[in-house]
């Protein structure tokens, strides 16, 4: 019978080690086991087969003997460098070492700061007021309970969750594996998707927010609706609107984490107000919508609405898809496939595997500002960007050939006439295929007014429906909107952008005069190359807000202010990098890009520094750029 048992756990394990992420897998197997023939291995990419045998027996021999031991410490930051340039294969700057450090998440709280001696005391009336119950908002609030300060969180919402709160169509998902799309404080998560759906998401998040004591210090259904600092106290008052009415409610610090995404774009077409039809905003899905049977258009082919139409297909009797740019939709490997048992397995069994799959799965974005940058000398040659940037294009363009079955009358409309990644790239969800579909009409162009009855395109092409879900993304120009923020003097936030040339701050978290006001993704805020999480940003943010009120208290102080002089040197600089970079020229698409502030012709959404650059900025405070007072 023990031989039996023990010949099932080894088909388990082979199993295991088949789905395995093999860079992973050779760091990890390397790094418990000593192994240096492991060690000597090259990254996956450049095993030989026989490589790839060696390392697969030696992980199966390994975890036979010694699956389910303790999660493995932080190795020394020398050996901790050695693993991870094992695992890429390339030698990296300081500077790259110091941002990536903590993608492996050995140490409890990676990115996050804590007090260093003795914690001074807090003032028995201090309070930290975090606007956002999203993913920002809880790592903001997480921060604040690693340091014992005193913090309400407060959302409109009825629930934490943020974004993923709000967008409940179908097949709602994260486009990046789930592996990457997770706090590194907590540890192995049981996902059941590599690419999880919106209620996972949001169960994640909930979850979250309980185990850190978030959720006990949040309220929900709490509306700011204006925010005016008391400079004479060094107090922010908050009205807002509650189920029990208006209160106000007073802050020492305020941290927006309210999303770049957080405003629905509404059609602003002629007549849409006589569509007798049920016009939807993916953001306000209605709860037990039937499509079945229905004529259904969906406007706009970006993230969502490539996501939703399939199963919007599904059900409907036809579906009209309005595409007025088309997009560079791309294929991601086990994209809406359940995390296989044995994977599952492999993550609580194999110390480190989880960490190293954690790196491993960014890797690939370290170098991605290669495809991001205009090659003149390329072009001079006849290229149209780079060549990594057109190999991309050509490989795209094949993928909409495989995936239309060749129709050519489709493929023409599909191409669009910007380069890859000068926007954020969307995940195909079958999107190409759904376009095939008897029952599926592509319409391109935009529409020019709506009728009583349905709608009628620029070309004069009319339809009717009873349905019209418009997918037409969000406002990303409304920061902090609705609600009005009045700083020193009186001194309105909005105004001052909309007097300016839209939304700015230093570091996408200041802006002069409103101090003790920190923004997480805030204007020009997630860098264009990769290397670092979202996730990972919230907490570099809610860091650096809270290394300003470290100091605040330490010092005694009752402010933190940017210097004016800083915010400009700071933005002179941005727009002066923005440049350099693919999304700011007509090869980008410029002028159909949302990353950019077309009116002012500025980037307006992104950081342009290098991921290890900007990771620097935000964790190494620059004190001559602040005054505390």
């Amino acid at each position: 019978m023990a031989t039996a048992a023990k010949a099932i756990d080894i088909d388990l394990i082979r199993r295991a080690v088949a789905l395995a992420d093999l860079n992973a897998l050779r760091i990890a197997l390397y790094q418990n086991s000593g192994d240096e023939e492991v060690g000597a291995l090259p990254p996956a990419a450049r095993m030989t087969d026989e490589q790839r045998v060696l390392l697969i027996d030696r992980a199966v021999d390994w975890l036979a003997d010694n699956a389910g031991g303790p999660a493995l410490p932080e190795p020394s930051e020398a050996e901790l460098r050695r693993l991870m340039t094992m695992a890429s294969g390339a030698e990296m700057t300081d500077v790259e070492f110091e941002a990536r450090r903590d993608l492996p998440a050995f140490r409890p709280f990676p990115c996050a700061v804590e007090w260093q001696g003795d914690k001074p005391d807090v003032p028995e009336d201090f309070r930290v007021v975090i606007i956002g119950s999203g993913p920002a908002g809880i790592v903001a609030g997480v921060q604040c309970e690693l340091l014992g300060l005193p913090y309400i969180l407060l959302d409109r919402q009825p629930e934490a969750g943020g974004t993923w709160t709000i967008n409940r169509y179908p097949d709602v998902r994260v486009d990046t594996p789930s592996i990457t799309y997770e706090y590194s404080f907590e540890k192995l998560y049981p996902w059941s998707e590599h690419f999880n759906r919106g209620e996972d998401v949001r169960a994640y998040l909930q979850h979250v927010s309980r185990k850190y004591g978030v959720m006990a210090n949040s309220r929900f259904n709490h509306d700011v609706q204006r925010a005016v600092f008391d400079a004479a106290r060094n107090i922010w008052t908050l009205d807002v609107e509650t189920p029990a009415g208006r209160e106000q409610i007073s802050a020492n610090v305020v941290i927006t984490a309210c999303g770049t995404f957080a405003n629905a774009q509404l059609p602003d077409i002629e007549g849409v107000h006589d569509f007798t039809g049920q016009i939807i905003h993916p953001s306000a899905w209605p709860e037990g919508l039937d499509l079945t049977g229905k004529r259904v258009a969906i406007i706009g082919n970006g993230s969502t609405g490539v996501q939703l139409l399939s199963a919007v297909a599904e059900k409907a009797g036809q579906v009209t898809v309005v595409q007025r740019t088309p997009q560079w939709i791309s294929p991601r490997e086990k994209y809406g496939a359940p995390i296989e048992p044995e994977l599952a397995w492999l993550y609580e069994n194999m110390p480190g595997y989880w960490n190293w799959a954690r790196y491993t799965a960014t890797m690939p974005l370290f170098d991605i500002d290669r495809l991001q940058r205009v090659d003149r000398e390329w072009q001079a040659q006849g290229g149209k960007v780079s060549k990594a940037n057109d190999d991309m294009r050509a490989f795209l363009i094949n993928y909409i050939r495989q995936e239309t079955g060749g129709r050519e009358e489709l493929i023409e409309k599909l191409i669009p006439d910007y380069a890859p990644m000068s926007r954020r790239p969307v995940v195909d969800n079958g999107w190409y295929r759904a376009l095939t579909r008897d029952n599926v009409e592509l319409l391109t162009g935009s529409v020019r007014r709506f009728t009583r009855t349905g709608f009628v395109m620029a070309d004069g092409t009319e339809r009717d429906f009873d349905v019209v879900i418009a997918a037409t993304g969000f406002d990303v120009l409304k920061y902090l909107w609705p609600a009005r923020y009045q700083g020193l003097d009186g001194q309105d936030l909005h105004d001052t952008w909309d007097a300016g040339d839209g939304p700015r701050a230093y570091l996408s978290m200041m802006v002069p005069r409103f101090p003790n006001l920190f923004m997480l993704y805030g204007p020009n805020s997630q860098p264009l190359t990769g290397g670092t999480g979202l996730p990972q940003w919230w907490l570099i943010w809610a860091s650096y807000a809270a290394q300003c009120i470290m100091r605040m208290l330490q010092e005694g102080k009752g402010r933190v202010d940017v210097k004016p002089e800083a915010f400009e040197r700071y933005n002179r600089e941005l727009d002066a990098e923005a440049l350099n970079w693919l999304q700011m020229t007509p090869e980008g698409g410029i002028e159909k890009n949302y990353y950019v502030n077309r009116e002012h012709r500025r980037l307006q959404v992104n950081a342009p520094w290098l991921s290890p650059d900007y990771h620097r900025m935000c964790t190494v405070v620059n004190w001559d750029d602040l005054v505390l007072s």
